[in-house]
């Protein structure tokens, strides 16, 4: 069975890889020396499941000190961790890489750029030869009048993204702990490819433009659907993820870090690479639907993740020497 169970890295291999990185004995460690050790990593780990937190809350949003606080206390605490080659360390990148990147696109929309309306409506027009995909999908599937099973299911496809990624990363830290680095930064690349283009072009989405008469009958299923199904909890779910900055719409992060996980699974796990496909047409498909983004918003995101890929492959050449595992 050697160092693995199951595929899992067993946690003698763990404690005997620690030891060797850093050069000390793990049996030779005092009691306090243990004690401090727990510490740290207890209090790393709190950290960054406080950042996880705070992202789902207002806390950020009506403090907004308080996060780039937590940010520089996470920095300090995790300083010394980060010049040593523990695949831990790609946990910080990836939960503070979040966290900050949700900081930053709040500030998005407040810079000297204008927003931007009809640049995406004419794309999307232009390749539908006249018709707005939209508007077309809405006025045949959705009523708002009442809200369909059909609605339901791409409002849960929507959210959806807010765990698939985060699970498929905890996964992927368990069962193949040496491929975790590569996905982190995979999906945090991706998400700061978007983020430049949020402080560059700000864009309304279709359900925005419609309120503001630039595209007719465009309605946000999500509202609709929330409204019917829980309104408190909706509410607080969108002031903490939507609200801060509702003019990000190019590109679709929703869009572009379902493609990456494509991607990432296409070269090291391929039986999977065609569901999570499948399920990145679902949730393009639904985000037109919902009004939430336009087929350019789509296209823009998913090209935010090729070029992710693209990167990554070349600053971590080493894991695309071993040959993709079928699993």
């Amino acid at each position: 069975m050697g160092d693995t169970i199951g595929g899992m890295t067993s946690p003698s291999a763990v404690l005997g890889g620690a030891a060797a990185e850093t050069g000390v004995d793990a049996v030779a460690l005092t009691r306090g020396q243990r004690f401090v050790a727990i510490a740290l990593v207890t209090l790393q780990v709190g950290l960054l499941l406080a950042m996880a937190a705070t992202v789902a809350t207002r806390l950020w949003q009506d403090h907004i000190w308080f996060g780039f606080a937590l940010v520089g206390a996470t920095v300090a605490v995790w300083l010394p961790e980060l010049g040593r080659a523990r695949a831990r360390r790609w946990w910080f990148l990836y939960v503070a890489g979040i966290f900050a990147y949700t900081l930053l696109r709040a500030y998005a929309d407040e810079t000297f750029v204008p927003i931007r309306t009809m640049y995406v409506i004419h794309i999307d027009q232009a390749i539908f030869f006249g018709t707005n995909p939209v508007v077309w999908l809405q006025q045949r599937f959705f009523s708002p009048d009442r809200v369909t099973a059909l609605d339901i299911f791409t409002v849960q496809v929507y959210w959806s993204f807010f765990i698939a990624p985060h699970l498929a990363g905890v996964l992927i830290f368990l069962w193949r702990r040496d491929l975790f680095p590569r996905y982190a930064l995979l999906v945090v690349g991706t998400m700061y490819l978007g983020l430049v283009l949020f402080f560059v072009l700000p864009t309304t989405p279709p359900w925005l433009a419609s309120q503001a008469g630039s595209l007719p009958q465009a309605f946000r299923v999500m509202d609709f659907v929330g409204g019917r199904v829980s309104a408190d909890s909706y509410q607080a779910f969108y002031a903490a993820l939507g609200e801060p900055n509702s003019v990000a719409a190019v590109p679709s992060i929703h869009m572009g870090v379902t493609f990456a996980m494509y991607l990432w699974a296409r070269d090291h796990y391929p039986r999977l690479s065609p569901w999570l496909l499948a399920y990145s047409g679902l949730m393009g498909l639904s985000l037109i639907y919902l009004a939430e983004h336009y087929l350019a918003d789509l296209v823009v995101g998913m090209a935010c993740a090729m070029f992710a890929y693209w990167a990554t492959k070349r600053l971590m050449p080493a894991q695309y020497a071993q040959p993709a595992r079928a699993g």
